[in-house]
């Protein structure tokens, strides 16, 4: 027979014991200050919305965003990245699509002054931040001079895009010609450099290659599209085996320039 001693703690009294210190360790949490249970743990802070003011859509605020789309995408045609790169066959055409902005720029200024608003000499901000010099970093890494002609075309569709949205947002008759005017040059630059990329009566519809892939278009629809444009640029991802895909959107209500 053995005796019971202090030191003599089996399986048993060992569980009832650490059952009373969890009851009581529960009953002395619950009896605590209420004020801790009111204060919600969290990890990091949720970062407040900035909500855009009230903003009125007018036909000067319309043409003052076209001015800052024109500006970036002058700006993206005459960048080093891409000149640098273009091809001697190509030089000029990519100059003549720069000096359409150029035109483009004028006209909307002189808009702009006739109906009591300011000029707006600058690129766009919020979409060069978005997806501008995100472009032209990839085609400078890249190093290619397909890269160059891919920019241009997605460049001069977004333009295109652009003015066959903003038709259908201005109020004034005359303008929507204009915009229509503008746009249907920018449109018509697209199917030249779509035709660098994929030249031939053959490309002048969507098809395939050989290998199921889509071709670059010169006529990719009956209407222009208004969603994003999509164009692959830069050096192949070794660890993906793909390349980076920029999505270049259309002015909104947040890039607008009121």
């Amino acid at each position: 027979m053995t005796n019971s001693t202090p030191n003599n703690i089996n399986r048993r009294t060992m569980l009832r014991s650490t059952g009373i210190i969890a009851a009581s360790g529960a009953i002395l949490a619950a009896c605590g200050s209420s004020s801790a249970s009111k204060n919600i743990a969290r990890v990091g802070e949720t970062p407040e919305i900035t909500k855009l003011g009230e903003v009125t859509v007018t036909d000067v605020v319309l043409l003052r965003t076209a001015m800052s789309v024109e500006t970036m995408a002058k700006t993206i045609l005459t960048d080093t990245a891409v000149t640098s790169l273009v091809a001697k066959n190509s030089a000029g055409i990519v100059s003549g699509f720069a000096a359409a902005h150029t035109s483009h720029l004028a006209n909307l200024r002189s808009l702009i002054s006739a109906r009591g608003g300011e000029a707006y000499e600058e690129p766009n901000e919020k979409l060069m931040a978005s997806y501008g010099t995100q472009a032209l970093a990839l085609v400078a890494e890249g190093k290619s001079e397909a890269d160059v002609s891919s920019l241009m075309l997605a460049t001069e569709t977004l333009v295109a895009s652009m003015y066959q949205y903003f038709v259908s947002l201005t109020a004034e008759p005359a303008l929507r010609a204009s915009m229509i005017r503008m746009g249907a040059q920018a449109s018509r630059a697209a199917a030249v450099a779509a035709q660098l990329i994929n030249p031939g009566i053959g490309a002048f519809a969507p098809g395939v290659d050989k290998d199921g892939v889509a071709t670059v278009a010169t006529l990719p629809s009956a209407f222009g599209a208004l969603s994003a444009v999509q164009v692959q640029l830069g050096p192949v991802n070794p660890e993906t085996g793909s390349r980076a895909t920029v999505l270049m959107d259309t002015p909104s209500l947040n890039s607008f320039i009121y």
